[in-house]
């Protein structure tokens, strides 16, 4: 696991020497344990690594046995062994124990189709120094990020946004359009960056660049899935033979290593494989203090803990946003407010005290259809029937007077939303569900200035031109698509990514192996969900594995208190950083608004948790990125 970054010089003036390392020094957090540097006067190459596998000669950059092809990456390919035995029966000659080194082997064989043979999360960068070309490889499904600027004079890539700033000719210019995706998606949609001049490489995809000129290349498309109509015994019986292997090769390292636990199916499940390939396993839980204990799920992952005995730690979180927000904020280099990154930043800081290494049980929900919002749209097709007068009027007048819950039980704000947006078509419906801005509350937000900026840009287009055409799927089948294409990629699996390497803990996530994320497409949507009951065919495999009392209780989310944190002990930090005199110096939105926003939720009229989070990070992010502009690190 490592930061990588690059620069390709498109003419014959070279930046100055050692920039490529001030780029590095941005990142040591990615990699604490050495660094690497490549440099011709084409292009600049370096990486800061993360020792996981070959701890001794896997070092970056890795060449071919010319040294005309050099790579260096970031990630894991699982299935280099096979891989490197192939190449090996071919003739190629090795160096090193580590899976870097099949990347450049296996492009002499296959050139710019070799990442179709590679199995893992990876960002990779390879140089041709004879066809003076430069590849960047994402993995399918975008579980390791990567960014890049460009202009007249050079080409830049980088494992984090700050690893680019540092660089001259890059203005922090903020993307209006971003900005409203920002404050309804709550995080900034690939290709896109909150900054107008840098973007991001989609998932799936390669990017070759000659000097003169760059494309993009897509080599993976889940759309290409045809549904399968086996019985449910055999359905069961092939995803537990994929996530066992999934599982176990998730386990390949040579530090240590272990799993979150939260006691809900996907975790669990990924421990109780590892119990059956590890003689010991280390878990990790995080819980609440007294007064929050809707959130704390820690009965349930002990339940696991000791049916597989593992070595389990728990933490108890009491957050201090007044400090830790900023970090939070610094590890994304924009805007973004999941606020379970809040859980998800002292669990792998707590977590890397232990091991280096961490499974995830992230992916089970949105492959297996687990979210409400897949209920929901069930639910929609009984909705519709009513007469337009009841759904159209009544009902959302009605559900204006549904206060919100003491306790922070989403379940209010749940059926408000249901209530509101029940009869839309499908995409919008979906929209305005995860919208915590829609439309029209953002005229009502932003000032007249930044509403005349935006001219026509909806952000529902931004999800309407998702290519989620899987034929003769379902309208399930197509949300769950596109939620992997939006909200898994660009919110959750960047929240462990940043969150996890701030701390130089390297996660892994077995669900999302393409194999499986395969098979789960191939399963009919009435087996993920049936009678409304979700996730059914993950929890009939569970079966085999877990206590019913896991499996079938009320699901939480890796969530935070945010929503009763606001009206109690941090209301006076809400009040402070979104004061009158903070948002009119800014001069983004009407202050009129956001405290009304405030309001209702300090009186329970609404839970407005995540407006306000959204507001609070922007105005931190905004003071920190574009009034102070941070000096990063430096030689």
């Amino acid at each position: 696991m490592c930061g990588i970054n690059g620069l390709l010089y498109k003419r014959k003036s070279r930046m100055e020497k050692g920039m490529v390392t001030l780029m590095n020094n941005a990142m040591i957090h990615r990699g604490p344990d050495e660094e690497g540097i490549y440099e011709n006067n084409d292009i600049a190459l370096g990486m800061r690594r993360l020792r996981i596998i070959d701890l001794n000669t896997g070092g970056q950059p890795v060449y071919n046995e010319k040294k005309d092809i050099v790579t260096i990456f970031n990630g894991e390919i699982y299935n280099f062994r096979e891989l490197r035995k192939d190449l090996e029966n071919k003739g190629h000659r090795f160096y090193t124990n580590s899976d870097t080194e099949v990347i450049v082997h296996q492009y002499e064989e296959d050139g710019e189709r070799c990442v179709e043979k590679f199995r893992g999360m990876f960002a990779i960068a390879l140089w041709d120094s004879v066809k003076k070309k430069l590849l960047l490889m994402r993995d399918r499904l975008g579980i390791k990020p990567l960014f890049y600027f460009e202009n007249y004079d050079y080409f830049a890539f980088s494992s984090e946004i700050k690893g680019l700033l540092i660089l001259p000719g890059i203005e922090r210019k903020i993307d209006i359009n971003s900005l409203s995706d920002y404050f309804s998606l709550l995080y900034v949609p690939t290709p896109n960056t909150i900054f107008e001049n840098i973007k991001q490489i989609p998932a799936g995809h390669v990017l070759i660049h000659n000097i003169k000129e760059k494309r993009f290349e897509k080599y993976w498309e889940i759309e290409n899935v045809k549904q399968s109509n086996v019985s449910e015994s055999d359905q069961i019986d092939e995803f537990i033979e994929l996530f066992k292997e999934s599982v176990k090769l998730r386990l390949i390292s040579d530090v240590p290593l272990g799993s979150f636990l939260s006691g809900g199916i996907d975790s669990s499940l990924i421990v109780a494989m590892m119990s059956e390939m590890k003689t010991s396993v280390e878990t990790f839980s995080i819980g609440y203090p007294k007064g929050d204990e809707y959130f704390d799920e820690r009965k349930y992952a002990k339940i696991i803990s000791a049916k597989y005995g593992t070595e389990h730690h728990e933490l108890i979180i009491e957050p201090d946003l007044a400090t830790d927000t900023e970090k939070i904020i610094r590890s994304f280099d924009e805007p973004f407010a999941d606020a379970s990154a809040i859980p998800n930043y002292y669990l792998a800081k707590y977590t890397r005290n232990y091991v280096t290494v961490s499974l995830s049980g992230l992916g089970g929900d949105e492959l297996a259809g687990g979210y409400e919002r897949y209920l929901g749209h069930i639910l929609a097709g009984y909705y519709q029937k009513m007469p337009d007068i009841i759904i159209k009027r009544i009902l959302p007048k009605v559900a204006e007077w549904i206060p919100d819950t003491r306790n922070g039980d989403a379940y209010a704000q749940r059926l408000k939303r249901f209530i509101r947006t029940g009869y839309l078509p499908s995409v919008e419906r979906y929209f305005n569900i995860i919208a915590r801005y829609n439309e029209e509350e953002k005229r009502e937000l932003f000032t007249k200035d930044i509403i005349g900026t935006l001219e026509k840009h909806q952000s529902l287009d931004t999800l309407n031109n998702i290519e989620c055409h899987i034929a003769e799927a379902d309208q399930l089948t197509k949300l769950i698509l596109l939620d992997m294409k939006s909200y898994m990629v660009d919110d959750l699996l960047k929240l462990t990514d940043r969150m996890s390497m701030a701390h130089s803990l390297e996660v892994r996530v077995p669900f999302l192996d393409h194999k499986l994320v395969e098979y789960f497409f191939r399963v009919p949507s009435n087996m993920k969900i049936r009678k409304l009951e979700k996730k059914y065919i993950l929890k009939r495999a569970a079966e085999r594995y877990l206590p019913k009392d896991n499996i079938y209780r009320q699901k939480k989310g890796f969530s935070v208190p945010l929503v009763l944190w606001f009206r109690g002990k941090l209301k006076e930090y809400v009040r402070e950083v979104l004061s009158k005199s903070s948002i009119e110096k800014l001069g983004y939105f009407e202050y009129d608004y956001v405290n009304r926003v405030m309001n209702e939720h300090f009186e329970r009229k609404s839970n407005n948790d995540e407006k306000i989070w959204a507001l609070i990070v922007f105005l931190l992010w905004h003071h920190e990125y574009i009034e102070n502009r941070p000096e990063f690190p430096k030689v």
